[in-house]
């Protein structure tokens, strides 16, 4: 068949606590990849961790990240650059690359799998850290033969639109879906199930120290480490809860149950993450698992919802059989200096949902989630998802609007194969490595590798993660790639660019773009203006306000290579070179060219068979003409 292109995402258990500048290790998993033939392209590790500093702040010196696979000796990434503290209390995120590591060291189909932390606090009272959480996601090729594959769906939950109640709630927040029938594919075994909470504590001034709790129905519950309250600190954070060895019954739905010590959990983001095997050639139905980002530019709108913000991302879809929308939800962020006031967000034509805030002097950004499976229709082709967001406060705009977009839906399996359907890779191009904080950081020549020879881009965007560092203002941030001179430059263009409102304290911020209109759809696409996704290029990030960060830049895209022929035959000809161009037929829009000589037939390559296409061809001056309307067969 194909040789293909995936991501598929692992976590490790919850690390309790962490004791100061101390070398420790995370529990062993063991990773399974049961694909014979696999080439790695890029493995990145996010680790993230709150400090339990009670006075003066915690600077942080090395950052030490150790893996292996199996036996092998662990591969050392040390960060010995200072990130500065600002006063408050610090929720860490850390990404490193582990590419070369997996590329020399894996065998077989599955391998045990070992990370190593160290973490050296210079200041501050009560050093250490709690709650530290590992994820890991493994981009490779992958040979789809393969009878058994592996895949990644994220299966959004609910958390409440206000802060999370103080204990227990008598009605779950969520149901967790009976997954055996949820997930359609056949035959499946369940490598890691885990539940992501991630969000702002939204502390407001209060100096509580406080736990967040998970559970699901009456299995064993999860509780965080304490979140020092001390420095009355609303920084982002996140908690991973591995659910792999709950004994949870797959065939059956759960209650999904959250709540807080204290009521300053506002608006979190929950979401489930199954990691599974199954049978790719007794499969019938699939699972359509994408994320798509989504940027608006700043403010977010307001103060009322006839000057909302709008942002939207097309998809297309061809799969065959009948498309139905699963849960799915967007993952809103932005940045904010103060309590936000009339917060609304809808999608489509959603009512609005208010969420209330309380975040008082950010450390990082803010963010939200909105249940859109209601929301959403889709059928094959071309599709839009709108999200509106605006608020009421007059003082404090919303800044950095941009989100992720969780869409599920469920379709009948191709002919080519579950691998040839719309799927999200995701691809890390600048990890924290060793590099210092700096307003400005430039990244070597780099590209992404799609291994098929037809593909058409459905979504991409950059998640650019942010680690502020020391006390400075942070005033906006540009994140630019570049076009060569054999493209027509050198240029830079942006990939991001926003201006800014957020205090001067460390944490993290989350930004993202979308830029599919700078890049090729599709190999051949006649757009002029588009550049090559696959290459290599510089890309550059630029803090504002000379403000010096820990720069992470990501790209998130998603294709599928369904394909369909448009086809004809040239009569009439003098016997030259014919040019024939491919054209939307509702836009004019020219998508493909080709040439023959003389009379005879032609044909295209096309990625949609749902919408109406035709061919003009031009021999010279005279011979010249053009196709039947019709679409792709």
């Amino acid at each position: 068949m194909a040789t293909r292109l995936k991501t598929v995402e692992y976590c490790f258990p919850v690390l309790a606590s962490l004791v100061n500048n101390t070398l420790t290790n995370l529990t062993q998993i063991t990773i399974y990849l049961p694909e014979a033939t696999k080439t790695f392209k890029n493995i990145t590790l996010r680790l993230s961790m709150d400090d339990i500093i009670t006075a003066t702040g915690g600077s942080i010196t090395t950052k030490t990240v150790n893996l292996r696979l199996g036996a092998a000796s662990y591969t050392s990434i040390a960060n010995a650059n200072t990130l500065t503290h600002s006063g408050e209390n610090l929720s860490l995120f850390w990404i490193q690359n582990f590419t070369s590591h997996f590329v020399s060291n894996w065998t077989g189909t599955s391998m045990t799998c070992d990370v190593q932390v160290q973490i050296n606090q210079s200041t501050g009272t009560t050093l250490g850290m709690v709650n530290v959480c590992a994820t890991l996601e493994i981009t490779y090729e992958y040979d789809d033969t393969a009878t058994t594959q592996i895949k990644t769906v994220y299966l959004p939950l609910n958390a409440p639109v206000g802060a999370l109640a103080t204990s227990k709630p008598g009605t779950a927040n969520a149901t967790i879906r009976a997954l055996d029938t949820y997930l359609p594919e056949a035959s499946k075994t369940y490598r890691r199930i885990y539940i992501v909470a991630q969000g702002n504590m939204c502390v407001a001034g209060a100096t509580t120290d406080s736990t967040l709790a998970l559970q699901i129905d009456t299995y064993t519950q999860f509780t965080s480490g304490n979140h020092e309250g001390a420095l009355a600190s609303d920084r982002w954070f996140r908690y991973v809860a591995d659910c792999t060895s709950l004994g949870i019954n797959t065939s059956v739905t759960h209650g999904f149950y959250i709540w807080g010590s204290v009521a300053r959990y506002n608006h979190l983001q929950a979401y489930m993450v199954v990691t599974y095997e199954f049978n790719a050639s007794t499969t019938t139905s699939v699972m359509n698992s994408l994320i798509l980002p989504l940027e608006m530019m700043s403010p977010m709108g307001g103060t009322a919802s006839t000057d909302a913000q709008l942002g939207e991302r097309e998809i297309f879809i061809e799969e065959p059989g009948t498309i139905t929308v699963r849960d799915s939800a967007v993952l809103l962020f932005w940045n904010q200096v103060g309590t936000l006031g009339g917060l609304n967000v809808r999608v489509n034509s959603a009512s609005y949902v208010t969420y209330t805030d309380t975040a008082a002097a950010l450390c990082g950004s803010n963010g939200l989630m909105f249940r859109a499976e209601s929301a959403i229709s889709l059928a094959r082709g071309r599709n839009t998802v709108k999200i509106n967001v605006y608020r009421t406060d007059t003082t404090d705009l919303g800044f950095n609007v941009g989100a992720l977009i969780f869409l599920n839906y469920t379709s009948g399996k191709h002919t080519d194969g579950v691998g040839a359907h719309n799927h999200t890779v995701k691809w890390c191009l600048a990890s924290h490595s060793t590099v210092a904080a700096a307003v400005l950081r430039d990244v070597a020549s780099t590209g992404i590798a799609i291994p098929e020879t037809n593909y058409y881009i459905t979504a991409i965007g950059t998640l650019n993660e942010v680690m502020l560092n020391n006390t400075g203002t942070f005033a906006g941030y540009t994140a630019l790639f570049e076009r060569l001179s054999a493209e027509g430059g050198p240029q830079w263009i942006a990939a991001y660019c926003d201006i800014s409102m957020n205090d001067p304290e460390v944490g993290l911020l989350v930004m993202v773009s979308q830029i599919k209109a700078n890049f090729k759809r599709f190999p051949g696409d006649q757009d002029a203006d588009r550049l090559a996704l696959e290459t290599n290029r510089r890309w550059r990030l630029v803090c504002g306000n000379s403000e010096t960060v820990f720069h992470c830049l990501s790209v998130y895209f998603t294709y599928h290579t369904i394909t369909f022929s448009v086809a004809g035959t040239v009569s009439g000809s003098a016997g030259g070179t014919v040019t024939l161009d491919l054209h939307r037929s509702t836009s004019g829009e020219r998508v493909l060219q080709t040439t023959r000589a003389g009379n005879g037939a032609f044909s295209f390559t096309w990625y949609d068979d749902t919408e109406n296409v035709y061919v003009s061809a031009r021999e010279d001056a005279t011979h010249v003409g053009r196709s039947e309307i019709g679409v792709g067969a």
